[in-house]
């Protein structure tokens, strides 16, 4: 008989950082109009990230839904300083270290837009 022994360990599963967490540096056509965009990793919930400074605009937090390389910002209401109520929604996804990004501002004097975003290395 044969009596084989061995040590059990649980696996430690390891996710790989997505690529959006960061600063990125979004370049309009006149070099005044340049704004910093911040993606940051939620810590409680799996897979969401807040999104501040939209089309510098919408400065505080919006969320978005991460799943590999794209990112999709459900409807979410966002008020501004004036009071004027707006619906925003968009996607996007990472191309290397460009951030793609597509939304849609509905409300008083809202559009569409897309932005090419640098991201920036280490924050600068």
């Amino acid at each position: 008989m044969l009596l084989t022994v061995s040590a059990c360990e649980t696996a430690e599963t390891v996710r790989p950082e997505t690529p959006f967490d960061g600063i990125y540096t979004v370049q309009e056509a006149q070099p005044a109009d340049h704004y910093l965009l911040t993606l940051k990793k939620s810590t409680d919930k799996t897979g969401t990230y807040s999104i501040e400074n939209l089309a510098n605009l919408v400065k505080g937090p919006l969320e978005a839904q991460v799943s590999g390389s794209h990112l999709v910002i459900k409807d979410q209401a966002y008020t501004n300083y004036l009071g004027d109520k707006y619906i925003i929604t968009g996607d996007g996804k990472m191309a290397g270290d460009i951030l793609i990004l597509h939304y849609n501002i509905k409300g008083h004097n809202g559009y569409e837009g897309a932005v090419f975003a640098k991201k920036q290395v280490d924050g600068n």
